[in-house]
């Protein structure tokens, strides 16, 4: 039997979702509440990695035993073992054929700054912003990363590894409530740190130490050699897997 299972957590004790050698991650727990249930180890196959302090809404993953239970019950099962900070949303039977990393359409992240006073709610939820940006020129410079382009300079996956770094970007947008901006983003796939490079990009693009010229460049003459700020990882959320 092939279980799907959709989940959310908080990052921000943790080292990412991936196991790690010296330190906890999300994966390590995850595991352990299954070892538990099914009274065997289990690895599960993760959509995406997600990296230290990042949170999700809607991380997927999947994972195989002979052992037949009912998704409700296994649902309320993992969730009474696992912290607070990780809660299961869904659990499905589902085909020997789906994958949750392979059978990916495309992914939405999103990622807050808040940019009014300080919120000790929002510490390690949102990057708390103290200088004062020009949302509308982000807003064009999102316009530039949006569509298809050789994104080399906006992440950190080596060359060797990723040859290939061109990719699509279907949606870009920016939002604000109150004193809280929305980075909304979604692609049929995303390389290391390219959404927290492209969003650093963009605050500096509204903070005044970058041009659209700058972006427009970053683009048109691509390089692991430019000039990058990677936002910081609390106020980025993996939002939904589309299959």
């Amino acid at each position: 039997m092939r279980y799907k299972v959709t989940m959310a957590y908080d990052g921000l004790n943790y080292a990412g979702f991936q196991s790690q050698t010296n330190a906890l991650a999300i994966q390590d727990v995850v595991e352990g509440a299954i070892e538990k249930i099914f009274g065997e180890k289990i690895r599960i196959v993760m959509s995406s990695r997600t990296d230290a302090g990042v949170h999700a809404k809607g991380q997927v993953f999947h994972f195989d035993s002979d052992t037949i239970k009912d998704e409700g019950k296994l649902k309320f099962s993992m969730n009474s073992l696992l912290p607070k900070d990780i809660h299961v949303i869904e659990v499905k039977h589902v085909d020997r054929d789906f994958h949750a990393r392979y059978s990916v359409k495309k992914k939405t992240y999103e990622y807050l700054i808040n940019l009014g006073e300080y919120d000790v709610f929002l510490r390690g939820r949102a990057y708390q912003c103290f200088y004062k940006l020009d949302v509308d020129l982000m807003r064009r410079g999102a316009e530039l990363l949006k569509g298809e382009h050789d994104f080399t300079s906006f992440n950190t996956s080596s060359l060797k590894e990723y040859p290939n770094q061109v990719r699509n970007i279907t949606e870009f947008s920016l939002t604000m409530k109150k004193d809280i901006l929305t980075i909304r983003v979604t692609s049929s796939g995303f390389l290391r740190n390219m959404v927290r490079l492209m969003v650093g990009t963009l605050i500096d693009l509204g903070r005044g130490k970058k041009t659209l010229e700058d972006i427009q460049n970053m683009l048109e003459h691509p390089s692991k050699s430019t000039r990058r700020y990677n936002a910081d990882p609390n106020g980025l959320y993996l939002v939904k897997i589309f299959y």
